[in-house]
């Protein structure tokens, strides 16, 4: 027996159909649709808002739109900086020449110096750096420097 294919035919034993005269359409201008949102424009016609709710933001003239209208600094205000005492200014001076005087990698690189090594570019910036600051440091807190150099 050779396969039958469904169709989509009722048959003799499915109810009949209603006429297409009697079946009530409905059109697409009939129908009622929910609105969704606002309407076009009401975003910029803040008058329209009114009519609708008058609220007591609106009737006394404010903008309706939320949010503080207080104007924001951009920029921060400077403070005046204080300046350091004297003592402040000795005590970190004094800070920095201990430091120096405690740097390893200093004092190897003019250890090298004194037995005539050479030095790379690198270090010997390294070292005039260094010690051009102890010796700013050393006049600022009034230290004499001994020059070993009297041949």
């Amino acid at each position: 027996m050779t396969r039958q294919k469904k169709s989509r035919k009722p048959g003799p034993l499915a109810p009949s159909l209603k006429p297409k005269a009697l079946v009530e359409r409905v059109t697409p201008e009939d129908r009622v649709y929910a609105g969704k949102g606002h309407k076009p424009g009401t975003r910029f016609n803040v008058t329209s808002g009114a009519n609708k709710g008058t609220t007591s933001a609106t009737s006394s003239g404010k903008d309706p739109r939320h949010g503080s209208k207080q104007p924001i600094a951009l920029i921060t205000p400077k403070q005046p900086l204080v300046p350091a005492t004297q003592a402040q200014q000795r005590a970190a001076a004094e800070a920095e020449l201990a430091q120096l005087e405690n740097d390893s990698k200093l004092q190897t690189l003019l250890e090298r110096l004194e037995n005539d090594e050479k030095l790379t570019t690198a270090e010997l910036s390294y070292v005039d750096k260094r010690t051009e600051r102890f010796e700013q440091l050393a006049e600022l807190l009034g230290l004499e420097l001994d020059d070993d150099d009297d041949d």
